[in-house]
């Protein structure tokens, strides 16, 4: 893949090319209609940039969750650290000439429209970089929804990395900062993967070290948990105040320690606003493994592989580098 100046001295070479021909035939750019312009532009554009872009959308983990305080606002401030993990949705995103874009998704359930983040995603970059291009965008769902592990998230994070290789003209680091975090708490940290720290709503993110490639199983109960249910279910005392560890602490504290005791200030409440969650969680207490609930649930995890009861759903996987953040191939065992 070519890094951003390559492709911009590529790209004005192209641009050049075309201006000299069209001199040479005795017209111009200037004199072609706008359609017929986006086109030759875009067909000399292919010649260098992917047509498609296919990515991994990994999940993530919450290894520690902690609520400081409830803003004004009405957001919570937090503290966590992040991990994704290789389940992944795969999602694959092309440049077509004319407007606006078009979302396939596997799962029948989900919107394609408005109401899909990844919709939204390539809706926000069109917006700031208003091009003769219609987006397509498919969505291959592996991971559940409803369940805390950032999925939606991802995908539109992923979406916003394909694009940012597929456009002639990307956003700025400030401009795709500011679309994420627009889309969701979560997106930012799916800009970057692997191990993070994050605070405020979960954007001012700090990267910590990789964690080892660790076993991971995920465990579903049939019921989702609704992010905005669990979080008005905590009661005052959960809510805060409280004061940060820090990055610091966690970088120190995950370097002697990759398994540290998982917390996560959000489990009580998912359990109240949906008590499958709770069966989970006691049958993992039996089994004596290290386990939380990731976000707001309703997906447990815990580490290492262990084989779970068939009335969940569940996922064998490990943690994901920040390196495969794209990666759609699993790694070696």
């Amino acid at each position: 893949m070519m890094d951003q100046l390559g492709r911009f001295t590529q790209l004005t070479s192209v641009f050049q090319t075309v201006i000299r021909a069209q001199r040479q035939a005795g017209t111009s750019l200037e004199h072609v209609a706008p359609a017929a312009a986006s086109v030759l532009a875009l067909r000399r554009i292919r010649a260098i940039l992917p047509s498609v872009i296919r990515l991994a959308a990994p999940a993530k983990l919450n290894l520690y969750l902690e609520c400081l305080a409830h803003r004004a606002d009405g957001y919570h401030e937090l503290e966590t650290i992040f991990q994704t993990i290789e389940l992944h949705d795969t999602v694959a995103v092309s440049l077509e000439p004319g407007h606006g874009i078009a979302l396939t998704c596997t799962d029948s359930r989900l919107p394609t429209g408005a109401d899909n983040l990844a919709w939204r995603a390539a809706d926000a970059v069109a917006r700031l970089r208003p091009l003769a291009l219609r987006v397509h965008i498919l969505l291959d769902k592996r991971i559940p929804t409803g369940a805390g592990l950032g999925g939606g998230s991802s995908d539109a994070a992923a979406v916003l990395r394909a694009l940012q290789r597929l456009l002639p003209d990307p956003l700025s680091a400030a401009e795709l900062a500011e679309v994420a975090l627009h889309l969701g708490s979560d997106v930012p940290f799916f800009l970057f993967g692997g191990t993070a720290h994050a605070l405020g709503r979960g954007e001012q993110l700090t990267a910590l070290p990789d964690l080892p490639r660790l076993a991971v199983t995920i465990i579903k109960p049939p019921r989702e948990c609704s992010t905005p249910a669990v979080y008005r279910a905590l009661t005052d005392a959960e809510r805060g105040p409280r004061t940060p560890f820090g990055a610091e602490f966690w970088r120190t504290t995950l370097i002697h320690d990759p398994t540290p005791p998982l917390q996560n200030r959000l489990a009580s409440a998912a359990t109240r606003v949906e008590p499958q969650v709770g069966q989970v969680l006691a049958w993992l207490r039996e089994t004596g493994v290290s386990h939380q609930v990731s976000g707001s649930g309703s997906a447990c995890f815990a580490f290492g592989h262990v084989e779970v009861p068939a009335q969940w759903r569940s996922w064998h996987t490990w943690t994901r580098a920040a390196a495969r953040l794209d990666a759609l191939d699993l790694p070696a065992a």
